[in-house]
């Protein structure tokens, strides 16, 4: 009973953790999304001097590599799990984008919005699907409280960008993009695998039929005590 205790109220601190960890990978991953949406196109044309269509080629390559993604994405995910996914893709955006920014190519500006439409495509489904397998907190509430969080950073990543390049430039503004994919990569391992609530269901249902067992052993030891007294 005691250890029952120490379970149960283990499980709400550490799912309120994971929900706290993955509302801000959550806020990361749509703050970069919504500054690369944004500001990708104005890299490409303001910044390396490209034309307008090659500026356009690149938003149409970001957004046609973020839907094959997606459409890819529940695959991978069963395939090699939403950790290493989260992370893979991560990894991508992160260099792909570094890439871009470093290079000062236009072409490979190119290449690299449709590197980052390819990584984060998978970033904001994974983090939702996790949410909604927190252990210890209803999927309906962690899954509101991590979209919340996360479309705040959605309207904030703009904004914030815009305010970073009048300082500074924009190729230090969409590096802090960069980085946001990098801490999101690193901190994949926070997510629950899907193994996390199989194991609390079989351990309960072990307890539970351990505890069965022992009442049918009492049972039938009382009723032979009984017959051997007759």
């Amino acid at each position: 009973m005691y250890q029952s205790a120490l379970i149960s109220t283990a499980l709400p601190v550490r799912g309120v953790t994971i929900q706290l960890t993955l509302g801000i990978l959550a806020l990361l991953g749509l703050l970069a999304e919504g500054a690369m949406a944004d500001w990708g196109a104005v890299y490409l044309h303001d910044t390396l001097g490209s034309s307008p269509s090659v500026a356009a080629l690149g938003f149409a390559a970001f957004s046609l590599a973020m839907a094959v993604g997606r459409f890819t994405g529940g695959a991978m995910v069963g395939r090699l799990g939403p950790r290493r996914v989260l992370r893979g893709s991560s990894a991508v955006a992160a260099v792909g984008l570094r890439a871009a920014l470093l290079v000062g190519q236009p072409a490979v500006g190119v290449v690299g919005c449709a590197l980052v439409g390819l990584g984060i495509a998978n970033i904001i489904p994974v983090l939702f699907r996790s949410a909604a397998r927190v252990p210890g907190v209803p999927p309906g509430r962690a899954l509101a409280a991590v979209a919340t969080t996360g479309y705040l950073g959605f309207l904030a990543g703009p904004p914030l960008i815009g305010v970073v390049a009048e300082a500074a430039g924009l190729v230090a503004g969409l590096g802090l993009v960069s980085g946001a994919y990098a801490f999101v990569a690193l901190k994949a391992g926070a997510l629950p695998e899907a193994s996390t609530l199989r194991t609390s269901v079989t351990a309960g249902a072990h307890s539970t039929a351990a505890s069965a067992v022992r009442v049918q052993d009492s049972c039938l030891a009382a009723r032979s005590a009984v017959e051997r007294k007759a």
